[in-house]
């Protein structure tokens, strides 16, 4: 017998199907409105919630932007029928936007169906972006709204109890559980009145800001700011670089570690202005800006 005839028979029917190959999307939430608000939920604040709505071709569907779900799934129908779409998940494509998207259109199907529980969503398969199924209203779909401010509406909460419906009484054990949630959660609170700017408490207290400006640029106006000595957020706060998720820039801060997210607010607006004023600035870098701009272009890392 020839080696082609002893082969395994594959049946063609129980080939699995051909998946195109997810275009790689360096920056998945650009031209979204809650784009700062997409990446600090996914890789800065541990737990938090951020309401959202289709546009009419998808339902009109109201639901949540969370950022963690049960075994990092991508969605899920809570009983009361409330969908929830998780940003940390297990799997990922090489674009986030398709990923959350297809769980999104995923979940509403589920919750058409009248099923609840956990949605099952392949990111291998086809699926739309959120610019395409979200509400006009998340669309930064022109340079006036691009450049816009657009105040947050994440709501940082303190244990994952927006998994459970809000009128289930909860049993012992997950009571337990969430009081568990709480003792493991890295304290987070957003510093108000800068838009992207998280105080967060680990070994030492660090405050992060999630930018929406060119990287080249941005860097540049930190080292003016590195440079001149103002780069900083108070008293006792020193810059110490920056790190790119979901292709966004992001400068970290060292704070007192006795200032309190409240104690930032002066300092994060004075920061905030100075740099916008920095941004402006088109002289040529003097020797100390040009060291102070390779230093931070070293020491970046990207987060994938």
């Amino acid at each position: 017998m020839g080696k082609a005839s002893r082969r395994k028979k594959i049946d063609p029917s129980k080939r699995e199907k051909f998946r195109p190959l997810i275009p790689f999307v360096d920056r998945p939430f650009e031209g979204l409105t809650i784009e700062r608000d997409l990446v600090a939920m996914r890789e800065l604040i541990p737990c938090a919630v951020l309401p959202a709505k289709t546009n009419a071709d998808n339902g009109s569907s109201e639901f949540d932007f969370v950022t963690l779900l049960p075994d990092g799934a991508p969605a899920m129908v809570r009983e009361d029928g409330r969908i929830l779409v998780g940003l940390q998940t297990r799997f990922n494509s090489s674009d986030l936007s398709h990923d959350l998207a297809g769980a999104l259109t995923a979940a509403i199907a589920m919750e058409d169906s009248g099923e609840t529980g956990v949605v099952k969503f392949d990111v291998r398969d086809p699926a739309p972006r959120l610019q395409d199924v979200l509400n006009r209203a998340f669309i930064a779909d022109d340079k006036k709204m691009k450049n816009a401010a657009h105040p947050t509406q994440v709501e940082i909460r303190e244990d994952f109890e927006y998994w459970f419906n809000p009128e289930e009484d909860l049993d012992e054990d997950m009571l337990v559980a969430l009081q568990q949630n709480r003792d493991d959660m890295v304290p987070t609170a957003a510093v108000e009145g800068v838009d992207g700017m998280f105080w967060c408490q680990m070994n030492n207290n660090f405050v992060r800001y999630v930018t929406e400006i060119e990287e080249d640029p941005l860097f540049t106006a930190l080292a003016r700011l590195q440079a001149s000595g103002t780069a900083k957020l108070g008293e006792n706060s020193k810059f110490v670089g920056a790190f790119r998720a979901c292709g966004v820039a992001i400068p970290v801060f060292q704070v007192d570690p006795e200032a309190t997210p409240a104690d930032l607010e002066a300092p994060a607006l004075a920061l905030r202005d100075q740099l916008a004023k920095a941004l402006t600035n088109d002289t040529p870098l003097t020797d100390d800006e040009r060291r102070a701009r390779a230093g931070l272009i070293s020491r970046q890392v990207t987060i994938r």
